[in-house]
């Protein structure tokens, strides 16, 4: 299993605010039809990771297919 970063999501998905990523996981968004997957702990006192082929199958699912980001 292999773990992505917030910074790499992020530039990855081209987001400038971690605080966008962080409204993206909450389950009232209303931006794609599900939420941005949340991260895996590690070990106590790891930064946030997330699975990669969680953030993988998201983004092709909702991300890439969002008409909303293409207006």
């Amino acid at each position: 299993m292999k773990y992505v970063t917030s910074t790499e999501i992020r530039k990855r998905l081209n987001i400038k605010s971690p605080t966008t990523l962080w409204r993206w996981q909450k389950v009232n968004q209303k931006m794609f039809g599900a939420p941005f997957p949340s991260p895996v702990k590690v070990s106590v006192g790891s930064p946030n990771l997330w699975d990669e082929e969680q953030v993988q199958l998201w983004e092709l699912k909702y991300f890439r297919n969002n008409q909303s980001l293409t207006i």
